[in-house]
């Protein structure tokens, strides 16, 4: 199990390294994009600074367990797993199924218009799309670990047994 979360994390690491990547080569080489286009794009880096921290927070708690601290694990992961699927879904939509090699019928507010290259652009918010789906999987199933072993090792709010509820009853 240790080495399923491991690889996860591991898998997590060079998926968000890629997506912030492109995605910050689509902000450097932004010369007059649309707004509605730089605002997804804006928002995909933040999703990344998000997932950043969830990955260097998961990695650190699982070499050193002392400051795992459960709750924060999950606030992380919960929320790394839902910007990023927002992400990956803005995305997609904004980018929608197209030819990169082929923009001449797109609107003059496309995603992909706004830089010296849109070719290049396009393609690299197409791999930042694909990255963010995966990051999404890999997010999901970490989500799905840490559910898991918190519901096994109970969580912090632990319930009264029933001796200690007849010993208070006085029975």
């Amino acid at each position: 199990m240790e080495m399923v979360k491991s690889i996860l994390r591991i898998l997590q690491f060079l998926l968000v390294l890629l997506t912030t990547s492109l995605i910050g080569n689509v902000i450097a080489t932004n010369i007059s994009g649309a707004g509605s286009a730089q605002s997804a794009i804006n928002f995909v880096m933040f999703v990344c600074a998000l997932s950043w921290i969830t990955v260097i927070y998961g990695i650190v708690t699982h070499f050193v367990s002392t400051l795992s601290i459960p709750i924060v694990a999950l606030a992380l992961d919960s929320s790394a797993t839902l910007f990023t699927f927002i992400g990956a879904v803005v995305l997609a939509a904004k980018l929608q199924a197209v030819n990169c090699a082929n923009l001449g019928r797109k609107p003059s507010d496309y995603i992909v218009f706004g830089s010296a290259n849109d070719e290049k652009r396009c393609r690299e918010i197409q791999a930042g799309t694909v990255f963010l789906w995966f990051l999404f999987a890999s997010f999901a199933a970490s989500l799905f670990f840490l559910l898991r072993e918190l519901r096994r090792n109970g969580s912090s709010v632990s319930r009264p047994s029933m001796s200690q509820i007849s010993s208070q009853m006085g029975v």
